[in-house]
This record gives C-alpha cells, sequence and structure tokens, in this order.
C-alpha cells in the first residue's frame, strides 16, 4: 500500500466536526420537512414512500436500495446540502427535535440497521454500537467493493449519526471498516474512503486517535501511512476500543468447515476515491465537482437553502484546517 491523503476529504471533515462554522441557515418559516419525514407524515422526494413503508418492506430488497438514489438523502440529513435539492439541510431546530423525541431517535436506528444490513453487517449492541458480519457479508462486501458510490453514503450515515444524537455508533463502524479493509483486506474498495472520510467523521477527539492510531499500526508500509503525524502516533498509548469484529469471527468460524483456515488476501490495492464529501450519490455527467459542502446541482430557490457567511468567511476558515488531524 502507499499512503495518498484527499486533502478535500480534511478540508470537509474538519468542517463538518465544527459544526459548519461558516454556515448561515435561512429563515425556513417554520416548515420542517426532515421532521415530518421522520414522523412518518410526508413520502420522500422525488418518487418515494413513507418511511415505515422503507423501514418495513425494504428490508431484504438490495436492488431497491442499490439503485434508488433520492431515499439515502432523507433518511440520513446533514446541515449540508447535496445532490438531491428536493431533500432539505437540516435545520437547527430539526436537530433538536430529532435527538429529543424517542420516536424518532427509534427510526432513525432501525434506518441505520437497514443501511447495515445492506451493507453486509449487524448491529450487535445498540447501547455501544458494536457492529459485526452478517451471515451474508460475503454477497454484500462483493457490492461494496463494486459499487463505490456507497463510500459517499457511509459517510453520510456516519456523520448523521454525529448529528443526530447517536454519535456513539460512529467509532464501533470506523473500527470494523479499518479492520476489514487493513487487517482481513477484504474490502479494498472501501480503503481510501475509511481512511480520508469515516475515521474523520468520528466527533469524539479521543476516539478519533485512537482509531487514526489502530490504522497507522495496520497499514503498510507504515512509513507511508499520511493520516497522522508519525512521531505523535509512535508515542501515542490508546486505550481499550470495542472489537466490532467478535461477532463477527463467529459467524465466519460457524460457516467454516473444521480445520479450515482463511486463505491469504492477495495484495491489496487502493480503492476508488469518493465521488465527493457529502455522502451523496455521484453527481450525473455534466455536473461540475463543488466545493466541500455545496450542492452538486443547482436546486430553484427556497427558503430552507443556507447560505454561507461570506465567500472571505469561508475561505478563511477553509484555510485554517490543521495539515495534523490526528492532533486536533
Amino acid at each position: 500500500m502507499t499512503g495518498s491523503r484527499n486533502w478535500r476529504a480534511t478540508r470537509d471533515m474538519c468542517r463538518y466536526r465544527h459544526n459548519y462554522p461558516d454556515l448561515v441557515e435561512r429563515d425556513c418559516n417554520g416548515d420542517t420537512p426532515n421532521l415530518s419525514f421522520y414522523r412518518n407524515e410526508i413520502r420522500f422526494l422525488p418518487n418515494g414512500c413513507f418511511i415505515e413503508d422503507i423501514l418495513q418492506n425494504w428490508t431484504d430488497n438490495y436492488d431497491l436500495l442499490e439503485d434508488n438514489h433520492s431515499y439515502i438523502q432523507w433518511l440520513f440529513p446533514l446541515r449540508e446540502p447535496g445532490v438531491n435539492w428536493h431533500a432539505k439541510p437540516l435545520t437547527l431546530r430539526e436537530v433538536e427535535v430529532f435527538k429529543s423525541s424517542q420516536e424518532i431517535q427509534e427510526r432513525l436506528v432501525r434506518a441505520y440497521e437497514l443501511m447495515l444490513g445492506f451493507y453486509g453487517i449487524r448491529l450487535e449492541d445498540r447501547g455501544t454500537g458494536t457492529v459485526g458480519r452478517a451471515q451474508n457479508y460475503q454477497k454484500r462486501f462483493q457490492n461494496l467493493n463494486w459499487r463505490s458510490h456507497n463510500n459517499l453514503r457511509i459517510t453520510r450515515i456516519l456523520k448523521s449519526l454525529g448529528e443526530l444524537g447517536l454519535e456513539h455508533f460512529q467509532a464501533p463502524l470506523v473500527r470494523f471498516f479499518l479492520e476489514e479493509t487493513l487487517v482481513r483486506r477484504e474490502l479494498p474498495g472501501v480503503r481510501q474512503s475509511a481512511l480520508d472520510y469515516f475515521m474523520f467523521a468520528v466527533r469524539c477527539r479521543h476516539q478519533r486517535r485512537q482509531l487514526v492510531h489502530f490504522a497507522w499500526e495496520h497499514f503498510r508500509p507504515r512509513c507511508k501511512f499520511v493520516w497522522g503525524p508519525q512521531d505523535k502516533l509512535r508515542r501515542f498509548k490508546p486505550s481499550s476500543l470495542p472489537h466490532p469484529l467478535e461477532g463477527s469471527r463467529k459467524v465466519e468460524e460457524e460457516g467454516r468447515p473444521a480445520g479450515d483456515e482463511p486463505a491469504e488476501s492477495p495484495s491489496e490495492t487502493p480503492g476508488p476515491s469518493p465521488a465527493g464529501p457529502a455522502g451523496d450519490e455521484p453527481a450525473t455527467a455534466g455536473e461540475a465537482a463543488e466545493p466541500p459542502g455545496l450542492a452538486a446541482s443547482s436546486p430553484p430557490s427556497s427558503p430552507l437553502r443556507p447560505v454561507f457567511a461570506g465567500a472571505v468567511g469561508r475561505a478563511a476558515f477553509l484555510s485554517l484546517v490543521p495539515s495534523k488531524a490526528f492532533s486536533e
């Protein structure tokens, strides 16, 4: 492996962790579409259905979950706009209600479990966030390796969890992907996104440092690791983190004949870099890439659309992104 860091990702994830300091919300006139969707009052747009329809009827419909590119922005809303202009950015008012509503929190966890299942992962403990391999992980991992737009979806999911009161789910999922990419080498198509985006979506600084250290320990050659300063990584003393693959090993062992050992993985090649930072679907042909956090298409004007506090202020913030995120 060779280390190559995506500095656009660095800026994007730093901006997210610092709660979008350059973002100013427009007056939404009391409109709260994300809450209405999660209260099962409206369908997602365009051409969508109610959230309970998704949670009850899409569980094993992997083709629909793969091919529909409109639901993910509604299931995991963010304060930053995405490529589906029908899905409005979260407002701070909505964030507070999401966190305080037991009904909404339950639906959010069910949405998380739905997407985990789609990726061949299961949530083993809602309290700790521990995850492991599902029984059908091999086919689902194959899909993850082939369909790189799912890296964007996972980035969005991690951001949304941190935004909406489920921050404790972030680190266990990231640790899972680091083990699968760097230790087991089962997900080469996810490796680059796990290093550039997933690790730095974790808002807890202590957990994030432990994840970066874990990645450094298992990256080869270690001298090529560029996601944290080598001197500090050598001195860092990690505390214990949950081992998300403990249950996965049981799944693997149960399905393996006695005496069989897993074969050595072939030499890994870096997976495809994500097409954008916002955890959305790729832009259609002809759409220009946007700066981090901006929509990839130009929707009609909307009272819910956030605006940035001046081009100078935005540029000033992005220029302050630390070059050593491990130290942040």
